[in-house]
């Protein structure tokens, strides 16, 4: 029995060791296995990584080749141009010369009187000393002069006359009944005129604009952009950017998924890989907008910092609807004071679609929500959406008045909340989440979806105290004819019911509430 009890120990022992010799085997081949999984990893990541700078390098060097040869076509019309009236310069004057000398051989040609003996060839010389002071005389310059060419004693003065003309006057003042000279037609005066109230009233006001991610892939209409907005700086406004970069997020993914992403009532759904994509092109859309935005100011001469950084902190969506929004949230609060510091003393704010929890977790804003936000807790006086597919309202046929097939460019908040209630969208309180209830048909096409999130959130700024918000065009001037003119703008502009112009015919009354209905207004 001991004997027995001995080689079943010794029987149990060996067994362990053998069961903890193939448990170790197994742990290093399963260590191995993952270590080959995770160079292989690593190695993909890093070839898309380079794939991708590739690419990014292969199209900044063809902009850039472009931009060269644009630059270089312009020099070299210009030296064009500058041969050309150097050699009609040259011929002028060539002309000039000729002239005045014909005029003094007509001039000099004079014979000596009768009576006056001829002079001989000693007593015209001069002593040497003579034409030695001479040649040290300073030479006079041409007697042509480039300020006054007419011939002094003809000059008279006259009254200027203030007949009425128009921009075909010619200058030709021969045939007119009186002899006088009308100034030049030149529209700059009232078109400074007529913006100057809103260049008052803009002054020193707070306004958010939201720059979306397609415009900074159009390199034209950012730069007239950017441009734009240096000028309203100029002009004493205060401003606060807001930088999308949902099209360039979306094409990233695609790459990387294989198919198109999908966006759940127009929100992402923020996966990791999502999250790293947005916090890499994030970063790529602030360095532009900070390049070009600077380049303005500099080219206009101002001395203007872009400040960026953490001054949003966000809440995860969490479970809306049934639907898991992952790392896809809301801006919670926004640090005014240090912002308004910053843009009191000049500088403009930048902000991201990234805001942080408390806890330090990174999410993803919708960026036209965070500019209404921002907008709303700065109080800011305007709110300007820029859209790169921009739409404009109309009155339908179906309209009972004026309104019909008539462009409706101004409305007032209780208009927009019933155009949104019309096609199913409402925007919610707290969150800024966007629902939709039976959407019409024109909702459910990306363009007009678009343009009403954008109306949501513009009229979500306005209930927190936004004066006016703005659904524009990219185009060049648009934002300027937006802000500095009456009924020149393009686009969209939502205000207050109560809201009292600074232009007696910038009144928001293009539609009435009767014709927010099905049928009446049009896209």
């Amino acid at each position: 029995e001991k004997w027995m009890e001995e080689q079943k120990l010794l029987s149990k022992e060996t067994l362990e060791k053998r069961i903890a010799e193939e448990k170790s085997k197994i742990d290093a081949v399963l260590a191995e296995a993952k270590a080959r999984e995770e160079a292989r990893l690593a190695e993909e990541q890093k070839r898309l990584v380079e794939v991708q700078l590739e690419q990014r390098l292969a199209a900044e060097k063809s902009k850039l080749d472009a931009e060269i040869a644009a630059v270089e076509e312009k020099i070299r019309r210009e030296l064009e141009l500058l041969e050309s009236r150097k050699s009609v310069k040259e011929e002028a004057a060539k002309a000039v010369e000729e002239e005045a000398e014909n005029e003094n051989e007509e001039e000099l040609d004079i014979s000596p009187p009768a009576t006056a003996p001829p002079l001989e060839e000693e007593e015209l010389a001069l002593p040497d000393e003579a034409l030695g002071s001479i040649e040290d005389l300073p030479k006079l310059s041409s007697t042509t002069s480039d300020v006054l060419t007419a011939d002094v004693e003809a000059l008279e003065l006259i009254s200027m006359c203030q007949a009425d003309f128009d921009s075909t006057y010619s200058t030709d003042v021969s045939s007119s009944a009186e002899s006088c000279l009308l100034p030049t037609d030149y529209p700059f005066v009232s078109l400074l005129r007529d913006s100057s109230p809103y260049i008052v009233n803009h002054r020193h006001s707070t306004i958010v604009y939201h720059i979306p991610g397609d415009l900074i892939s159009d390199g034209e209409k950012f730069n007239s952009v950017m441009d734009d907005i240096a000028l309203t700086w100029l002009f004493g406004m205060k401003i606060v950017l807001c930088v999308g970069c949902r099209t360039q997020v979306s094409q990233r993914l695609n790459k990387l998924e294989g198919k198109p992403t999908k966006l759940k009532s127009g929100v992402r759904i923020t996966t990791d890989t999502a999250l790293r994509v947005l916090e890499e092109e994030a970063g790529f859309g602030r360095f532009e907008v900070e390049r070009q935005l600077n380049r303005c100011l500099r080219s206009k001469g101002a001395n203007c910092n872009v400040v960026s950084g953490c001054f949003i902190t966000a809440k995860k969506y969490g479970v809306v609807d049934g639907v898991d929004y992952q790392y896809t949230g809301y801006p919670k609060t926004l640090q005014t004071d240090r912002i308004n510091r910053f843009i009191s003393r000049g500088d403009v704010v930048l902000l991201t679609p990234l805001g942080f929890t408390e806890d330090g977790e990174a999410l993803n804003i919708k960026s036209e929500q965070l500019a209404g936000f921002t907008a709303g807790a700065l109080k800011a006086s305007k709110v300007v959406y820029f859209s790169t597919k921009p739409l404009v309202m109309r009155g339908s046929n179906n309209s009972r008045d004026a309104n019909a097939n008539q462009r409706i460019q101004m409305i007032q908040r209780s208009n927009a909340l019933q155009i949104l209630s019309h096609h199913g969208l409402k925007i919610h309180g707290k969150t800024g989440f966007p629902h939709w209830s039976s959407p019409t048909a024109a909702a459910r096409t990306p363009k007009v979806q678009s343009y009403l999130l954008k109306m949501g959130w513009a009229t979500d700024a306005l209930d927190k105290g936004v004066e006016r918000a703005h659904i524009i065009a990219c185009d060049d001037g648009a934002l300027l004819e937006e802000l500095f003119t009456a009924r020149r703008g393009y686009g969209t502009c939502i205000s207050q019911d109560d809201y009292e112009a600074p232009h007696p015919e910038d009144q928001n009354d293009d539609l009435l509430m009767d014709d927010v209905g099905a049928g009446v207004i049009g896209w």
